[in-house]
């Protein structure tokens, strides 16, 4: 496992914490991910009848959530230059949100991972208490508490490494990959028509970065998948490596 370390692209510039934070939120993110999976499957399964996706991680999903939520939100408060008061206060509210989902839908959560089939009446019955619902606001309110992060860090370096380092931790998290979000060149050149990334990196960086967004925005085979793994990897390494 990559070691969370802070690196410096320049000599006067170091986003090691900023860097280090992006990937932190990243592993939030995705810790929450599978009950967002489960939200968008039902939902397209109500609206055009397509079998419901049970997530493989799911169980476990509100308690990985907050584990990362609170190391998240350790990190964020020690670092105190990227720190603003309403970055915190979004933290403070969507901890204390996140414990209130899981308290009250643990369980409903857990029968439906463990249920030996999809359960239509299970499924139905968690959508009348409202699980569904509440999955879509907890969403909602992580990426409201993303942007105001990403706000408080200002335009430049901070703001760049975080976004890139989110990105890419996401990305090397995930277990399959069949095309990238076309939307990347917009984060790793942080500008959506960039050609190149707006601050200095090592060469083998910027070739990654440029492969990266070569093999966004369409179907990959087997090898451009382990080529864009490689890619990531690189990157990642170069903004939050160590030991």
């Amino acid at each position: 496992m990559i070691g969370l370390v802070g690196l410096c692209l320049l000599a006067t510039a170091c986003i090691g914490s900023p860097a280090r934070l992006g990937s932190r939120f990243a592993d939030a993110y995705g810790a929450f991910a599978p009950l967002y999976v489960l939200y968008r499957s039902y939902a397209e399964h109500l609206f055009s009848g397509t079998p419901v996706e049970i997530p493989a991680d799911l169980a476990d999903s509100c308690a990985r959530f907050s584990y990362q939520l609170a190391l998240f939100h350790v990190d964020y408060t020690v670092q105190s230059e990227p720190a603003t008061a309403g970055g915190l206060a979004y933290l403070v509210r969507l901890r204390a949100e996140s414990i209130s989902f899981c308290e009250a839908y643990d369980e409903s959560i857990r029968a439906i991972a463990e249920s030996d089939e999809v359960d239509d009446d299970l499924l139905s019955e968690a959508s009348d208490e409202g699980l569904f619902g509440e999955i879509k606001r907890m969403n909602d309110l992580i990426e409201a508490a993303l942007d105001e992060i990403l706000a408080g860090m200002g335009e430049g370096i901070d703001r760049w490494a975080f976004a890139v380092t989110f990105s890419i931790r996401t990305l090397l998290a995930r277990t399959e990959v069949e095309r990238i979000d076309a939307n990347l060149r917009g984060i790793l050149y942080a500008d959506p028509e960039g050609t190149a990334p707006p601050f200095a990196v090592p060469a083998e960086v910027a070739a990654a970065m440029e492969r990266l967004i070569e093999l966004s925005g369409r179907d990959l085979s087997e090898a451009e998948v382990e080529d864009a793994f490689r890619s990531a990897a690189t990157i990642y390494e170069h903004f939050v490596a160590g030991p």
